[in-house]
């Protein structure tokens, strides 16, 4: 084979992987995640914070832009400039652990490392009218059982409880529609996840909407490493209310007010959130940001 013919053969396989986020090959190496180079791709990469208008996420936070108060308080700077943080100045509970160094590029995490350890925005927000959000995550799970996020307290429609079930590190998502006082779930739980991923960092997607323009289950999607890993636990889940209330609760880790502790269980590099379902090209953009920004190792 001619040499123009051969380059002109890997740089399609090389664009295919920047597409689908499958890299060419199992090793970890630069190929891995479907980005190689920076951004040498720039048009299959979205860097949250360029985001504007009715795209603009509710927050976007890692834990390489926190401050620190003595070791009991912690806050994590919005990099979008919404004027919102997360913190656990709310509690006076331990906090999340910072440690240095320690995701792929030398990034920063937070080692939710107790029964305690929580993260609340400040101001609080509420999802008053909204019918959608999406939530993207660097985290990785240790194998106890713990929170990862809620929302709403459980107390409308539009509510969610994202937790490790087990130690063999099954992540379930419960969702609540129907309306205030009469809630139904639609329960999923993650699965065909390799061990290899299980005991990695990884990127975690989920999206919700009161609404279900598929049919049944197509309210929450499930995503690891950008692909759908998800399975059916139950369901009776409706449509009655169709946008979620004002009286939101939003916690990142374990919930001292409404759920009690379990125990500390995630670890956290990044955190982002918007108030729409995230298209399958929006969310490929967003997560291939986040390979870059780690090294490309999802």
């Amino acid at each position: 084979m001619a040499r123009s013919g051969f380059e002109r053969g890997f740089n399609q396989a090389y664009l295919q992987g920047v597409k689908t986020g499958l890299g060419m090959g199992s090793a970890r190496t630069g190929f891995a995640g479907g980005i190689t180079d920076g951004t040498a791709y720039p048009n299959k990469l979205q860097d949250p914070v360029l985001l504007t208008g009715v795209k603009k996420p509710l927050f976007f936070c890692n834990a390489d832009n926190v401050t620190t108060n003595t070791g009991t308080v912690i806050t994590l700077t919005d990099l979008i400039g919404t004027g919102r943080a997360l913190t656990n100045a709310q509690g006076t509970n331990p906090t999340p652990d910072l440690n240095t160094r320690s995701i792929f590029n030398l990034r920063n995490s937070l080692d939710f490392n107790n029964s305690a350890g929580s993260l609340y925005p400040t101001p609080a927000f509420n999802l008053s009218g909204k019918s959608e959000y999406s939530v993207m995550m660097v985290i990785k799970i240790d194998p106890a059982t713990g929170y990862i996020l809620q929302v709403q307290d459980l107390l409308n429609p539009g509510s969610l409880v994202l937790q490790v079930t087990n130690t063999n590190q099954t992540i379930r998502s419960t969702f609540y529609g129907g309306q205030a006082g009469s809630l139904t779930t639609s329960v999923y739980e993650t699965a065909g996840i390799s061990q290899a991923e299980l005991q990695d960092w990884m990127i975690l997607t989920v999206k919700y909407r009161i609404a279900q323009p598929g049919g049944p289950g197509s309210e929450q999607e499930i995503y690891i490493n950008g692909s759908v890993k998800e399975q059916l636990v139950s369901s009776n889940f409706n449509i009655i209310t169709t946008t979620m209330a004002a009286n939101s609760t939003f916690v990142i880790g374990n919930d001292r007010e409404a759920a009690g502790s379990v125990g500390g269980n995630i670890h956290l590099g990044a955190f982002l959130m918007t108030d729409y379902w995230l298209n399958e090209s929006e969310q490929l953009r967003l997560e291939n940001y986040f390979r870059d920004y780690y090294g490309h190792k999802f």
